[in-house]
C-alpha cells in the first residue's frame, strides 16, 4: 500500500489526523540552517518532532499577539471610558429613534440578568418592563369572592404600587368568585380579562386593562392608526387559515357553544352563538352573562386569528402594541385592517429595524348576538 494511502486510511480511522496538513515546514534548527517543506508521508521521525516545534513557536507567537490585542481592547476601561456595569434591579429608561424625527420614550425597564463575556468586551443586559418585578409575577393562592373586574384590577395594582385604569366597558363586569392558586397577579388578572376579550398589561406605572381590538388606552385616548404601503417595508408574511375558525369542520364553518349553570332551576343551561357544527367551550360557567362573554371572547379571539400577518421594516418607535393598521396598495386578497399584537424594535450596528405581528380585525361579536337555548 502507498504512503498516500496509508495516510488517507489513517484519516478515516483517527479523528484526530483528519486536520493533518499534506506538507509540513521543518524550521531551521541544530546542523539545519535553511527551513525546508516536506510531504507529511515521506518526513522522518525527527522531522516530525522538528515541525511539531515551529508549530510551537507560532502558535506561542499567536497567543503574544492576542494578549496584546487584549490589553489594549482592555485599556479604556482601565480609563474609565466604559460605563459601569449595571446591577439587578438597576431601572432603565429607553428611547428610540432619529436625530432628525426625535427619539420616544419606550418605556422603563428593571434589569433581571446580566452577561459580561470577551473579547471583544460584551455587556448583554436582559430587563422586563418595570411594573413586571418579581412579586407580580410571584405565584402566590388567593380567593376573590364576587368582585367586578375593575375591583379586581384595582386591588392588584395596589398591592404593587401602581396605577389601574381599566376601560369603562369592563369596569362594571360581575365575577363570580374566584380562586388565584398558585399563579402570579398579572397571569391572574390577564386569563381573567381574557374571558370578557380583553387585555391586562403594565404601562409603566399603570395597569391598565382594555379590550382586544379596540384602538383606545385605558384612560379613553385613541391609538393613532398605522399606515403602510408595500414601499416601507423591507419583508412581510400574511397567512390564512380557515380552519382556526370557531367550529370549523372540514369546510364548514360553525359556531360556539357554552353551558351555564342556572341556580334557580338547579339545573345547566346552554348557550349557542352561530349555526352547526359547534365547538363547545368546555367550563361550566357561573351565570349566564358569564357564558355569554366567553362564547363572544371565543369567537372574536377565532375571528381574529385566522389571518396573521408579520412585517419587516425601517425602525419605527412611533408603532405600538394594539394600535390599528392599515394596508394601503397591497395585494387584493389581503385584508387592509389589522390589530398590531407585537412589536419588536431591534437596534444593531447595521441600523434599526422594526418587526410588526398583527392579526386581522373582523367585525367583532357582540354579546347580544349570543342565543339562550333552554
Amino acid at each position: 500500500m502507498s504512503i498516500t494511502k496509508k495516510l488517507a486510511v489513517l484519516r478515516e480511522q483517527h479523528y484526530g489526523l483528519d486536520k493533518l496538513p499534506e506538507t509540513i515546514r521543518v524550521p531551521a534548527l541544530g546542523e539545519r540552517r535553511d527551513e525546508t517543506v516536506k510531504p507529511v508521508g515521506t518526513a522522518s521521525i525527527d522531522e516530525l518532532a522538528f515541525a511539531l516545534i515551529g508549530l510551537n513557536e507560532r502558535a506561542s507567537a499567536l497567543y503574544r499577539e492576542i494578549d496584546a490585542v487584549r490589553t489594549l481592547d482592555d485599556r479604556p476601561r482601565l480609563d474609565g471610558a466604559v460605563a459601569d456595569l449595571p446591577t439587578p434591579d438597576t431601572m432603565l429608561s429607553v428611547w428610540l429613534g432619529y436625530r432628525e424625527s426625535g427619539a420616544v420614550d419606550m418605556g422603563r425597564y428593571r434589569v433581571d440578568e446580566i452577561t459580561y463575556s470577551g473579547p471583544p468586551a460584551t455587556l448583554e443586559v436582559k430587563a422586563t418592563a418595570a411594573a413586571l418585578g418579581q412579586d407580580i409575577r410571584a405565584a402566590r393562592s388567593r380567593s376573590w369572592h364576587r368582585q367586578k373586574l375593575g375591583e379586581l384590577a384595582r386591588a392588584i395594582a395596589a398591592d404593587h404600587g401602581l396605577e389601574a385604569r381599566v376601560e369603562a366597558t369592563l369596569d362594571a363586569i360581575p365575577l363570580p368568585h374566584l380562586d388565584q392558586t398558585t399563579e402570579g397577579d398579572i397571569a391572574f388578572l390577564g386569563r381573567v380579562a381574557g374571558r370578557y376579550d380583553a387585555v391586562a398589561r403594565p404601562l409603566g406605572s399603570v395597569l391598565a386593562v382594555v379590550r382586544r381590538g379596540v384602538a383606545t388606552t385605558a384612560s379613553g385616548r385613541t391609538l393613532p392608526t398605522v399606515t403602510l404601503t408595500p414601499a416601507e417595508v423591507t419583508r412581510w408574511s400574511y397567512t390564512y387559515a380557515a380552519r382556526r375558525e370557531a367550529g370549523a369542520a372540514g369546510d364548514k364553518r360553525g359556531g360556539v357553544r357554552a353551558w351555564w349553570w342556572d341556580i334557580a332551576a338547579g339545573e345547566s343551561r346552554k348557550i349557542e352563538q352561530g349555526e352547526p357544527p359547534y365547538e363547545d367551550i368546555r367550563r361550566l360557567h357561573d351565570s349566564e352573562a358569564d357564558a355569554r362573554a366567553s362564547i363572544v371572547a371565543h369567537a372574536n379571539s377565532a375571528a381574529r386569528s385566522n389571518a396573521e400577518l408579520s412585517i419587516d421594516l425601517p425602525g419605527r418607535s412611533d408603532i405600538q402594541t394594539e394600535a390599528p393598521l392599515v394596508l394601503s396598495g397591497w395585494r387584493p386578497l389581503i385584508p387592509d385592517r389589522w390589530r398590531i399584537t407585537r412589536v419588536t424594535h431591534d437596534l444593531k450596528p447595521a441600523g434599526y429595524t422594526s418587526r410588526i405581528s398583527a392579526e386581522a380585525l373582523p367585525k367583532l361579536l357582540n354579546p347580544i348576538a349570543v342565543q339562550t337555548v333552554e
